[in-house]
C-alpha cells in the first residue's frame, strides 16, 4: 500500500505544479510518509517518473488496444478503433504522458523515459499495421515501420489535445480528422 499511495501522491504533484517544482519531501508529505521511504520504495523523483511511464506503457489498456484495433476487419476500421482508444487511453493516463513530455525537455531522465515509451509504441502500431499489410491496405511502397511512424506521429497525445483542445473541435471531429490523414496517408487509395 506505502509504494501505491506515494505512486500516487507523485502521479497528483508532478502532474499540478510540474516534476520540477516538486521534491521528494513534498512527495513523503502527500502520501504521509518519510523522504527515506520515497528514496527506498520507489528510487526518488526518478524512480516515480520512471514507474509512472511503466503504468502508461504496460496498462492492460494497451494490450486492450492491440487486441481490439488487430481484430477490426479493414484497415480504415483498425484505424477508427485505434482512434476510439486512443481517446480512451488518454483519459486514464493522458496526465502521465503531460508529465513525461513536459519533464523531458529539462530533465535527461525524463526524455529517456519519454524515448521508451515512444519506442513501446511504435512497436505496438507495428504490430496494427502488420496486419493491414497482411490484408493487402498498406499503401504501395509503404513499410510497415514508415506507416507505423506516420500513425505515431498523428495520434500521440499532443496532437489529439491539440485538435480537439486548442483547436475546440473536440474529441469526435479531432478523431475523425486524424483517422481521415492516416488513411489518406497510409491506406491503398
Amino acid at each position: 500500500m506505502t509504494r501505491q499511495e506515494v505512486v500516487k501522491a507523485a502521479r497528483k504533484l508532478f502532474g499540478t505544479p510540474g516534476y520540477a517544482q516538486i521534491t521528494v519531501e513534498k512527495i513523503a508529505r502527500e502520501a504521509r510518509v518519510s523522504p527515506a521511504t520515497v528514496y527506498a520504495r520507489c528510487g526518488g523523483k526518478e524512480g516515480l517518473l520512471r514507474t509512472l511511464m511503466e503504468m502508461w506503457t504496460t496498462s492492460p489498456a494497451v494490450g486492450q488496444i492491440i487486441t481490439d484495433s488487430a481484430a477490426a476487419p479493414t484497415g480504415r476500421t483498425k484505424l477508427e478503433v485505434l482512434a476510439e482508444s486512443y481517446v480512451r487511453h488518454a483519459a486514464e493516463a493522458g496526465d502521465i504522458m503531460r508529465i513525461l513530455e513536459r519533464a523531458a525537455p529539462v530533465f535527461p531522465a525524463a526524455q529517456e523515459f519519454l524515448d521508451i515509451a515512444d519506442r513501446r509504441h511504435i512497436e505496438a502500431l507495428e504490430t496494427i499495421v502488420k496486419g493491414i499489410a497482411d490484408n493487402g491496405g498498406l499503401a504501395e511502397g509503404l513499410s510497415v515501420q514508415d506507416a507505423s511512424k506516420i500513425i505515431f506521429f498523428h495520434f500521440r497525445n499532443p496532437q489529439l489535445v491539440l485538435a480537439a483542445e486548442t483547436f475546440g473541435w473536440g474529441v469526435d471531429r479531432a478523431s475523425r480528422w486524424l483517422v481521415d490523414q492516416v488513411s489518406a496517408a497510409i491506406l491503398k487509395g
